[in-house]
């Protein structure tokens, strides 16, 4: 399998309006009631999805109809299913339980627990992969939520410009603590990146956190200089 390090956002905040925009489009192949499913989901208020994660669904139903191995599926529907799962855990009981019943009166109780089953597969797999990359790197915990925000961000072909300044400080560390690694552990991380995004999607991430690290140092001299 093509792995995937995802960079899961840890709070996924997408207006609902939004992801009802989404629907019609992430809907072509699917039957009434999984559309249906797909409309509720968007309006379900405890649940953040975003556009990647609506799109997961759609294609996660798509390929239990045709009998399609998800693990065939390319990174961005990895993506969104690894975000979808981890939003899910992180629900109350009773939440997850009001998701797991919209699955079950829409798509049936088997393709439910089967569906189900497919993600948590997925997640556990990519999970594994993003662990052995960030022991790779050395990040701490906010660096690393940071770094797999940068990740998503470059995958998604959104602008990182728009997250506070915090943040983006944040990735600038982490960016930092990639340009400090020895050549050996460079070249493991930018060949294991490689395999999960390609080579074209590796340069941008990496060009972007250069970027962003570069436009940090700016405003750091700037701050220091009373200019602020």
């Amino acid at each position: 399998m093509k792995y995937l390090y995802v960079f899961l956002v840890t709070t996924a905040v997408t207006l609902t309006a939004t992801l009802k925009g989404i629907v019609h489009a992430e809907s072509d192949g699917l039957n009434e009631k999984e559309i249906s499913l797909l409309k509720l989901l968007a309006d379900d208020k405890p649940l953040h999805w975003d556009a990647g994660e609506e799109s997961a669904i759609g294609e996660m139903l798509r390929d239990e109809d045709q009998g399609v191995d998800p693990e065939t599926e390319d990174d961005e529907m990895k993506l969104g299913v690894q975000r979808f799962m981890e939003q899910v855990q992180a629900l109350s009981d009773e939440d997850r339980e009001k998701v797991n019943e919209l699955f079950r009166q829409n798509v049936g109780p088997k393709e439910t627990e089967t569906l189900f089953q497919d993600a948590s597969k997925l997640a556990k797999e990519e999970e594994k992969e993003m662990k052995e990359l960030e022991n790779d790197m050395g990040l701490q915990e906010d660096e690393r939520k940071a770094f797999k925000e940068l990740i998503s961000f470059v995958i998604k072909g959104a602008k990182p410009e728009a997250e506070g300044d915090a943040e983006l400080a944040l990735m600038a560390q982490a960016q930092k603590k990639v340009d400090k690694l020895n050549d050996v552990d460079k070249k493991r991380l930018e060949a294991t990146m490689v395999s999960q995004f390609g080579e074209e999607q590796t340069r941008k991430i990496f060009e972007t956190g250069k970027n962003i690290e570069k436009e940090a140092k700016i405003k750091k001299a700037i701050a220091s200089s009373g200019k602020v």
